[in-house]
């Protein structure tokens, strides 16, 4: 009889801690419905309730963060790590929504998909970074990439939307595979798809082991199980050699899509490659077993050296660039490398800085496809000569520009600084990786950004142009100059996303 009470309630307090992803998911639903009820009418509706369901999710996700770790249904965590991806989600799609509702190059009817595939790809970033079950993880990142595939195509009629969508969906199969594969391996060197059974944080039964077990009596299949699940990551956060896809897919796909795509879709990326990591190799629990630690930094040289290549792969390659959408593509790339940096040294400081440099990364990529947004809405191209003397005959959003460039390039008094720097003191720091190479190149790479990300300004305002002057988008221009306040302003005071990088730290410090 007791059972039969207690089990309703642990039900009802189930869904109550996946309050946010029910929100999301119900709008949705209402989106899609809407859209059907309303036909061919303005979407600008559905684009405010996709915002009404984002904001509320918001709310939800603010009030929650604090407290203490919580598991729903035995499958998902709700801690202030995941707390920390789904906010940063929330906030990137609320832009991105608003981006898609503003583009004067997108048609404005019978586009409900758009916002229902947004919503969704949250959805699947929300179980990506909130579990430490391997088999959740894999299907919140399917959702993710089926909405991504779609949005990626979204303009059917177009010949490098549908290219893009193509290219996406085989690599993103390919890659899908491979992960599945590799945690296949580890889930038969140790028995379990839970974390942190793997890690010894939890007590395993029958025949579930520990990785340090695993590692002892199946080092082989450890090692391959490791690589390809590292190659799937990489292939989601575009880490080189698995970044191919990016260029082509962010060029071909809607410009909102592009900007989802690099700013929230690969920070939920790196959030679940980090709570794989975090757990296995860096949590109190993993720190047990100095056969487990000693393998962690195995893996944390290796990340270093896919961080390497990555940031210099990623700029050498946006040098070359005509179009502003494929420079942007391969700066992705870089900053990619860049956030690696703190991952590989596999320790609470690394970690923390790789987090602060998402959340500076988010005002900055933002603002940056903002900015091509509202220019490729006027003259119809994304290349830097359509920038050409724009600068003087739209002062009001060239300076956000020029503000966006130098926080890309790491520069003071913008975020990048900060952030940029806190990554480079880690990779100083990680004592027991040696990581000073990966710091100096880190600042090398910065130095060669500074040309392509400069071009842009000298395009700008050191270029005449005849071209008439840009008719102005005060919503728009009014988006970007607040992302570039934002971006100053933390770049001056950087404190509270500082605090909010090691409060979201509470995963490590218990693995299950």
């Amino acid at each position: 009889m007791l059972a039969l009470i207690q089990e309703p309630d642990l039900h009802w307090n189930g869904l109550r801690l996946l309050s946010p992803e029910l929100t999301l998911v119900v709008t949705s639903l209402v989106v899609l419905l809407m859209d059907l009820v309303w036909k061919e009418r303005d979407s600008w509706r559905l684009g405010a309730i996709s915002l009404v369901g984002l904001a509320a999710a918001t709310f939800q996700l603010i009030a929650a963060q604090g407290a203490a770790t919580e598991v729903a249904f035995g499958l998902v965590l709700v801690d202030d790590f995941a707390g920390f991806f789904k906010l940063f989600t929330c906030a990137a799609l609320m832009v991105t929504t608003v981006f898609v509702m503003l583009d004067r190059r997108e048609r404005k009817h019978r586009i409900g998909e758009y916002y229902f595939l947004l919503l969704g790809a949250g959805v699947g970033i929300f179980f990506m970074v909130g579990t430490n079950n391997l088999l959740l993880l894999v299907l919140g990142l399917e959702l993710l990439s089926l909405a991504s595939y779609s949005l990626a195509g979204f303009h059917k009629g177009e010949r490098r939307s549908a290219e893009a969508a193509m290219k996406y969906v085989v690599f993103g199969g390919l890659s899908a595979g491979v992960l599945v594969y590799g945690i296949s391996l580890l889930y038969g060197a140790t028995g379990t798809l839970d974390l942190g059974i793997m890690s010894g944080a939890i007590p395993g039964e029958g025949a579930q082991r520990s990785l340090a077990a695993a590692i002892e009596y199946s080092p082989g299949m450890v090692m391959i199980a490791m690589v390809l699940i590292l190659g799937g990551f990489s292939y989601k956060v575009s880490v080189a050699p698995f970044h191919f896809w990016a260029p082509d897919v962010y060029e071909g796909a809607p410009t909102p899509v592009t900007t989802f795509l690099a700013v929230a879709s690969k920070a939920g990326g790196f959030g679940a490659l980090m709570r794989f990591l975090g757990v296995l190799f860096v949590s109190e629990g993993a720190e047990i077993s100095e056969a487990v630690a000693a393998y962690g930094l195995k893996v944390g040289h290796l990340i270093a050296v896919l961080a390497a290549v990555t940031m210099t792969l990623g700029n050498l390659a946006a040098l070359r660039q005509e179009s502003v959408k494929r420079m942007l593509a391969y700066s992705s790339i870089a900053h990619a490398g860049y956030v690696l940096v703190g991952v590989a040294a596999m320790s609470q400081p690394g970690y923390e800085a790789a987090l602060f440099y998402l959340a500076a990364y988010y005002f900055m990529n933002l603002g940056a496809f903002g900015f091509l947004l509202y220019f490729s809405g006027v003259t119809g191209k994304e290349t830097y000569a359509s920038l050409r003397g724009m600068g003087r005959k739209a002062p009001w959003i060239a300076v956000p520009v020029v503000i966006f460039m130098v926080s890309l390039t790491g520069l003071p008094p913008t975020v990048g600084f900060p952030a940029k720097y806190a990554l480079f003191k880690a990779a100083l720091e990680a004592e027991s990786m040696n990581l000073g190479w990966l710091a100096l190149c880190l600042a090398l790479n910065s130095v060669v950004s500074l040309y392509y990300y400069l071009r842009v300004v000298k395009e700008l305002f050191l270029v005449e142009s005849d071209e008439p002057a840009p008719a102005p988008q005060h919503s728009m221009a009014t988006i970007l100059v607040v992302l570039a306040v934002l971006t100053t302003l933390f770049g001056l005071w950087f404190t509270p996303l500082t605090e909010w990088a090691s409060q979201s730290m509470d995963f490590l410090a218990k693995a299950g």
